[in-house]
């Protein structure tokens, strides 16, 4: 298997400034979707594995109670992904206040993002399908869940052709559509999540940040998993990391890691245990994560609010910035990071 460690967390701290600066707005936000969330019937059933989920909490956040499956250690949020939930938090307003998190306000920055975080996804998927003897040139890509499309245009960013994206948010196809400059993302309404998969003809099939948002993601692996023309799948998932224990004794700072639209939680091994089941391949692995960063931005904020110098401010930020990627790299090498990449392949039957 290949595997993949760290990246540098200085693009991650120019673009998400706003954590920092209007922690107030993110954290009522956070907290608006929550109030929705606990007012959903309780999930009886893991989202990972679909085992009965133990009936005691293993611990409470932000109003939210949270449980670990003892079948496979997804964690869980105690309360289902009702309908209601998932068009409150994606599509009311054709996706406005969700898309609100991911718009660009221009072509230079969406262009940045492209290049500073999306290119090396790409570069890592290309070299997983070439360490699997694979011409990435060859494949059809679908991008699903592609947001502002800027998974696709990194895709189209280094020669791949036959590249296209779908997402449930008018405003986020509309805007991407502009900024690619071709018509490469579709609308996909969010119950028709299983039959686009079912019915696509991409060899790749990506959900960059998306499997944790879905309402039914074992119905969406199965599709995949029952779709001959599908034959790599590829995940980038949050993960029950160092961030769920900052944010535990972090009340009121936005909780980037487990929030309101993330209502459960990857494991290693319940990555694994969705392998075994669904019967893929991990190919490939980039374990990486802002653990630290999260640390960084709750400690910042924290000299802020307490009336701390700009001296002591200055300080701090001089110290954090130099020992900010070496730390998380540690987590990371351990597998304790709060994100990972993994390439999936069907096993040959």
């Amino acid at each position: 298997m290949y595997q993949q460690y760290g990246k540098p967390s200085a693009p991650l701290l120019l673009q998400k400034k706003s954590f920092i600066e209007e922690n107030s707005k993110h954290l009522n936000n956070q907290r608006n979707i929550a109030a929705v969330y606990i007012q959903q019937p309780i999930r009886e059933n893991c989202k990972n594995c679909n085992h009965v989920l133990m009936e005691k909490n293993d611990f409470i956040k932000d109003r939210i109670a949270y449980k670990i499956c003892s079948n496979c250690s997804h964690l869980n949020g105690a309360n289902e992904d009702t309908n209601e939930f998932c068009e409150t938090a994606y599509s009311n307003d054709d996706g406005k206040n969700y898309a609100e998190n991911y718009d660009s306000e221009n072509i230079e920055s969406y262009n940045y993002r492209v290049a500073s975080i999306y290119v090396p996804k790409v570069e890592f998927l290309i070299t997983s399908l070439r360490s699997d003897n694979v011409d990435p040139y060859k494949l059809e890509f679908l991008d699903f869940g592609a947001g502002s499309g800027y998974f696709v245009k990194a895709l189209d960013s280094v020669g791949l052709k036959n590249v296209f994206g779908t997402e449930v948010s008018k405003v986020q196809v509309s805007l991407g559509n502009k900024m690619i400059g071709r018509d490469a993302l579709r609308i996909h309404n969010l119950q028709d999540t299983a039959e686009a998969l079912s019915k696509t003809s991409a060899n790749v099939v990506s959900m960059i940040g998306v499997l944790e948002h879905l309402q039914d993601p074992r119905g969406a692996i199965r599709a995949i998993q029952k779709n001959d023309n599908i034959k790599y799948f590829f995940i980038s998932v949050p993960l029950f990391s160092l961030s769920v224990y900052i944010e535990i004794i972090s009340k009121n700072r936005f909780h980037r890691q487990l929030h309101g639209t993330h209502t459960h939680l990857y494991t290693e091994a319940s990555i694994e245990y969705l392998a075994k089941e669904f019967q893929f391949d991990i190919i490939s692995q980039w374990w990486f994560g802002t653990d630290m960063v999260d640390l960084y931005r709750n400690i910042y904020i924290d000299l802020e609010e307490t009336g701390g110098s700009d001296s002591l401010r200055s300080h701090y930020l001089s110290m954090m910035k130099s020992i900010l990627d070496a730390m998380q790299l540690e987590i990371d090498k351990k597998h304790y990071s709060s994100e990972v990449h993994v390439l999936f392949k069907k096993c040959a039957i």
